[in-house]
């Protein structure tokens, strides 16, 4: 994971928070990164440098990318 912020502010009411929003950037191709969700994970837990995987969430008819720590 290439940086995060944890957000305490409910702007939608259906999220719990708080919650992850991470930066990734992908092992494979340096230089791209996502703007994501961190899902899965103690928030006390996260840190850069932290191992991540991607999972999907269904949103609808289409699949959202997330991450998790490497389990």
């Amino acid at each position: 994971m290439f940086t995060f912020t944890v957000n305490h502010h409910p702007f939608n009411p259906s999220v719990p928070v708080p919650y992850v929003i991470a930066i990734v950037e992908l092992e494979e191709q340096p230089g791209l990164r996502f703007t994501t969700d961190l899902v899965d994970c103690d928030i006390d837990q996260v840190h850069i440098g932290m191992p991540v995987e991607v999972t999907f969430e269904r949103a609808g008819e289409a699949w959202v990318p997330l991450f998790r720590p490497v389990q």
